[in-house]
C-alpha cells in the first residue's frame, strides 16, 4: 500500500527550484477555457515548473488533465480543507529551508509566482490523490482475494474563526443551540469554513489519520452520535460524529502491478473526460 502512487507524498516532497534570474514579466491573459474555467497564462507557466515541462503546449494540455481530474473529484463529493492545503503547503516550504509561509510566498513572488495560483493547483493535487485513493483504487482491487476491514465516520464540522469581529456572538448561538439535529442548519449560517458551511457542515466519510491531527484526534476518541468542541489557537471547531461504517477493502497482492493499473485506469478516465469535456484555445498555439 505504501509505494502505491501517492500525490500527497509526493507534493510534500517536492521542492521548487529555486535560481536567481531577471524576474519574468507574465502577460496575465485567459488562454484557454475548460469546461468554462479560464486558464490564464500565468498557470501555464506554474504548470512548466510544478511538472518540470518545458514546452509551453505539453504544459497547457497537463494542467488541462490536472483541472478536468480535480473536477471530476469535485461532482464524486471529494472535499479539500484548507488546512489540509495550509499543512502541505508548509512541508513545501520547509523542504524548500523557508521559515513560513509568508517568506514562502516572497519566494513565489520572486520566480514570477502568484500565492493564489500555487494554494489552488496544491488543493488540486490533493483532491486527485483522494480520488485515486478513494475512488480509482478500490475499482481497481475490488477483485482481489484478500482483504482488510476498515472504519469511516462520517462527519460534520462547524469553524468559528476567532478573527471573525462577531466571534464572541456567533461562538455564544452555538453554545447554547448546537445538538444533532441544528447541526446543519447552524453549520450553514455560522461556520467559517466556507467549503463545509454549504453542505451543512459535511466534511465526508473519513478514516483515521486523513485530516489534520487535532482533528482526527478529536473524531476518533469520541463516540458516534457525540458533538465534540476543540480549540486551536486560531478558532474553534465544534464536530459531530454522525455515523460509522465498515468497509472490507482489498489488501495489495502486488504492488508493482497495482502502480501500472492505476495508471492504465488514469489514462483512460483522463481520455474519457477530455472527450466529454468543452476545451476552447484562446491561444491556438497550446492546442494539442
Amino acid at each position: 500500500m505504501k509505494k502505491v502512487v501517492n500525490l500527497i507524498l509526493i507534493l510534500c516532497l517536492i521542492s521548487i527550484s529555486v535560481y536567481s534570474k531577471e524576474k519574468e514579466v507574465l502577460l496575465d491573459k485567459i488562454v484557454i477555457i475548460v469546461n468554462d474555467r479560464p486558464v490564464l497564462k500565468s498557470e501555464v507557466e506554474l504548470a512548466k515548473k510544478w511538472f518540470n515541462i518545458s514546452s509551453d503546449k505539453e504544459a497547457a494540455q497537463k494542467l488541462i488533465d490536472h483541472i478536468l481530474l480535480y473536477q471530476e473529484a469535485r461532482k464524486k463529493g471529494i472535499k479539500v480543507m484548507p488546512q489540509e492545503i495550509k499543512a502541505a503547503i508548509e512541508r513545501i516550504s520547509k523542504a524548500n529551508k523557508v521559515s513560513s509561509i509568508e517568506e514562502f510566498k516572497k519566494l513565489l513572488q520572486k520566480q514570477g509566482i502568484a500565492y493564489n495560483e500555487f494554494y489552488d493547483l496544491i488543493k488540486r493535487e490533493i483532491a486527485i490523490n483522494k480520488y485515486v485513493q478513494f475512488v480509482i483504487k478500490p475499482k481497481i482491487l475490488e477483485n482481489s482475494k484478500e482483504a482488510v476491514e476498515e472504519t469511516y465516520r462520517k462527519v460534520r464540522i462547524i469553524y468559528l474563526d476567532k478573527k471573525d469581529p462577531d466571534f464572541k456572538n456567533k461562538y455564544e448561538i452555538i453554545k447554547n443551540n448546537l445538538t444533532k439535529n441544528t447541526f446543519e442548519e447552524l453549520a450553514k449560517k455560522y461556520s467559517d469554513d466556507s467549503i463545509t458551511a454549504k453542505e451543512g457542515g459535511l466534511l465526508g466519510k473519513i478514516k483515521k489519520g486523513e485530516v489534520v491531527d487535532y482533528l482526527d484526534n478529536a473524531v476518533w476518541s469520541s463516540k458516534v452520535g457525540e458533538i465534540k468542541k476543540v480549540k486551536t489557537d486560531k478558532g474553534i471547531y465544534f464536530i459531530y460524529i454522525e455515523s460509522e461504517e465498515k468497509k472490507f477493502v482489498p489488501k495489495d497482492i502486488n504492488t508493482k502491478d497495482i502502480i501500472n493499473k492505476l495508471n492504465e485506469e488514469m489514462k483512460l478516465l483522463i481520455k474519457k473526460l477530455r472527450e466529454k469535456a468543452v476545451i476552447e484555445y484562446i491561444d491556438k498555439s497550446l492546442k494539442g
